[in-house]
């Protein structure tokens, strides 16, 4: 049985989550001392709000999404799940977090932590992603796939010393 759900609460989480994304790691990139850091977190910033648009867009453009009923049931108590347990969703709470970091490692940190919940949240969005903007939703899957490796090299680079 299928049901109808509003794009707006689905694809608002995404943005929000995105948006915080940027926040920390524009936060970041302004206050660092290390160029490294701050090309690698602008580029990630951009990234994001990059996401950020897609996501509205897709509200947008399907303003009600018809969802498999038992799908969702599942898809929605793993969302809740993952959006109670994240790093942080809030731009203020993004800033807030970033403004403690003190470290280039520790920075890279935390935002793996938070690239991968994204990631796993991203996942269980595809879902509900009605089949047209599935394709694009699954490039950004991987975008955020690429985003946990590149702050995972980066960040050997930091503990090796150069």
């Amino acid at each position: 049985m299928s049901i109808m759900l509003s794009s707006a609460e689905i694809f608002g989480l995404a943005k929000e989550i995105e948006n915080s994304g940027q926040a920390y790691y524009r936060t970041i990139a302004l206050s660092t001392q290390s160029q490294d850091l701050k090309e690698l977190f602008d580029y990630l910033a951009a990234q994001e709000l990059r996401h950020y648009r897609y996501f509205d867009q897709l509200a947008r453009d399907y303003p009600q999404l018809e969802v498999d009923g038992q799908e969702w049931e599942q898809t929605s108590a793993y969302i809740q799940a993952t959006s109670d347990s994240r790093f942080f969703v809030g731009e203020d709470k993004a800033i807030s977090l970033a403004k403690t970091v003190k470290e280039p490692v520790a920075a890279i940190d935390i935002a793996i932590g938070f690239e991968k919940d994204t990631l796993l949240f991203f996942y269980e969005l595809l879902n509900v992603t009605p089949p047209k903007a599935r394709d694009a939703a699954k490039a950004i899957v991987e975008e955020e796939k690429r985003h946990v490796q590149l702050l995972s090299d980066r960040r050997k680079r930091f503990v090796a010393g150069s």
